[in-house]
């Protein structure tokens, strides 16, 4: 299945709320979030999306398309707040329960490089939900991010 055939049927503008902690053991902290889901370049989605911390305007873009050669996706991500003034490369596929799942690395400040992941969970007309743990080596991953949001048009 291609990107555009998995997302479009939810192309559009999102509202709802996301979701934020730094650690494991912290709250999340709320926010009003707005996501826009486009096909752009006729094969690849966008999704760009706003979202706010400690009342701070923020913004990011994830530009995903095809690995035909595999069957998977390649992504790109940019987030004015986790990945700035850098960008992140992601590679995925679609797990077993439908979900959109991508994988990267950054750069820790000593050691070896920890991972991020993306998850888009099987998208519905009402809603999409979208998840971001971060990955640090010899743990679990924990959740950092979670972005819930109903179709708005």
């Amino acid at each position: 299945m291609s990107i555009v055939e998995y997302l479009g049927p939810v192309l559009g503008v999102w509202k709802g709320v996301n979701r934020l902690r730094m650690m494991p053991t912290d709250d999340y902290v709320d926010s009003v979030a707005e996501a826009t889901i486009d096909i752009t370049a006729r094969a690849f989605v966008t999704i760009s999306y706003t979202w706010e911390e400690d009342g701070d305007p923020q913004d990011g873009l994830l530009l995903i398309g095809d690995t035909p050669e595999d069957g998977g996706f390649i992504a790109v991500w940019a987030d004015s707040w986790h990945t700035a003034p850098t960008m992140m490369s992601f590679t995925g596929n679609i797990d077993a329960d439908g979900s959109l799942k991508l994988d990267g690395f950054y750069a820790a400040p000593s050691g070896p490089d920890w991972g991020w992941q993306i998850q888009i969970d099987p998208p519905t007309k009402d809603q999409v939900r979208i998840t971001m743990h971060n990955v640090v080596p010899g743990l679990d991953p924990y959740q950092v991010v979670e972005m819930s949001c109903q179709r708005w048009s």
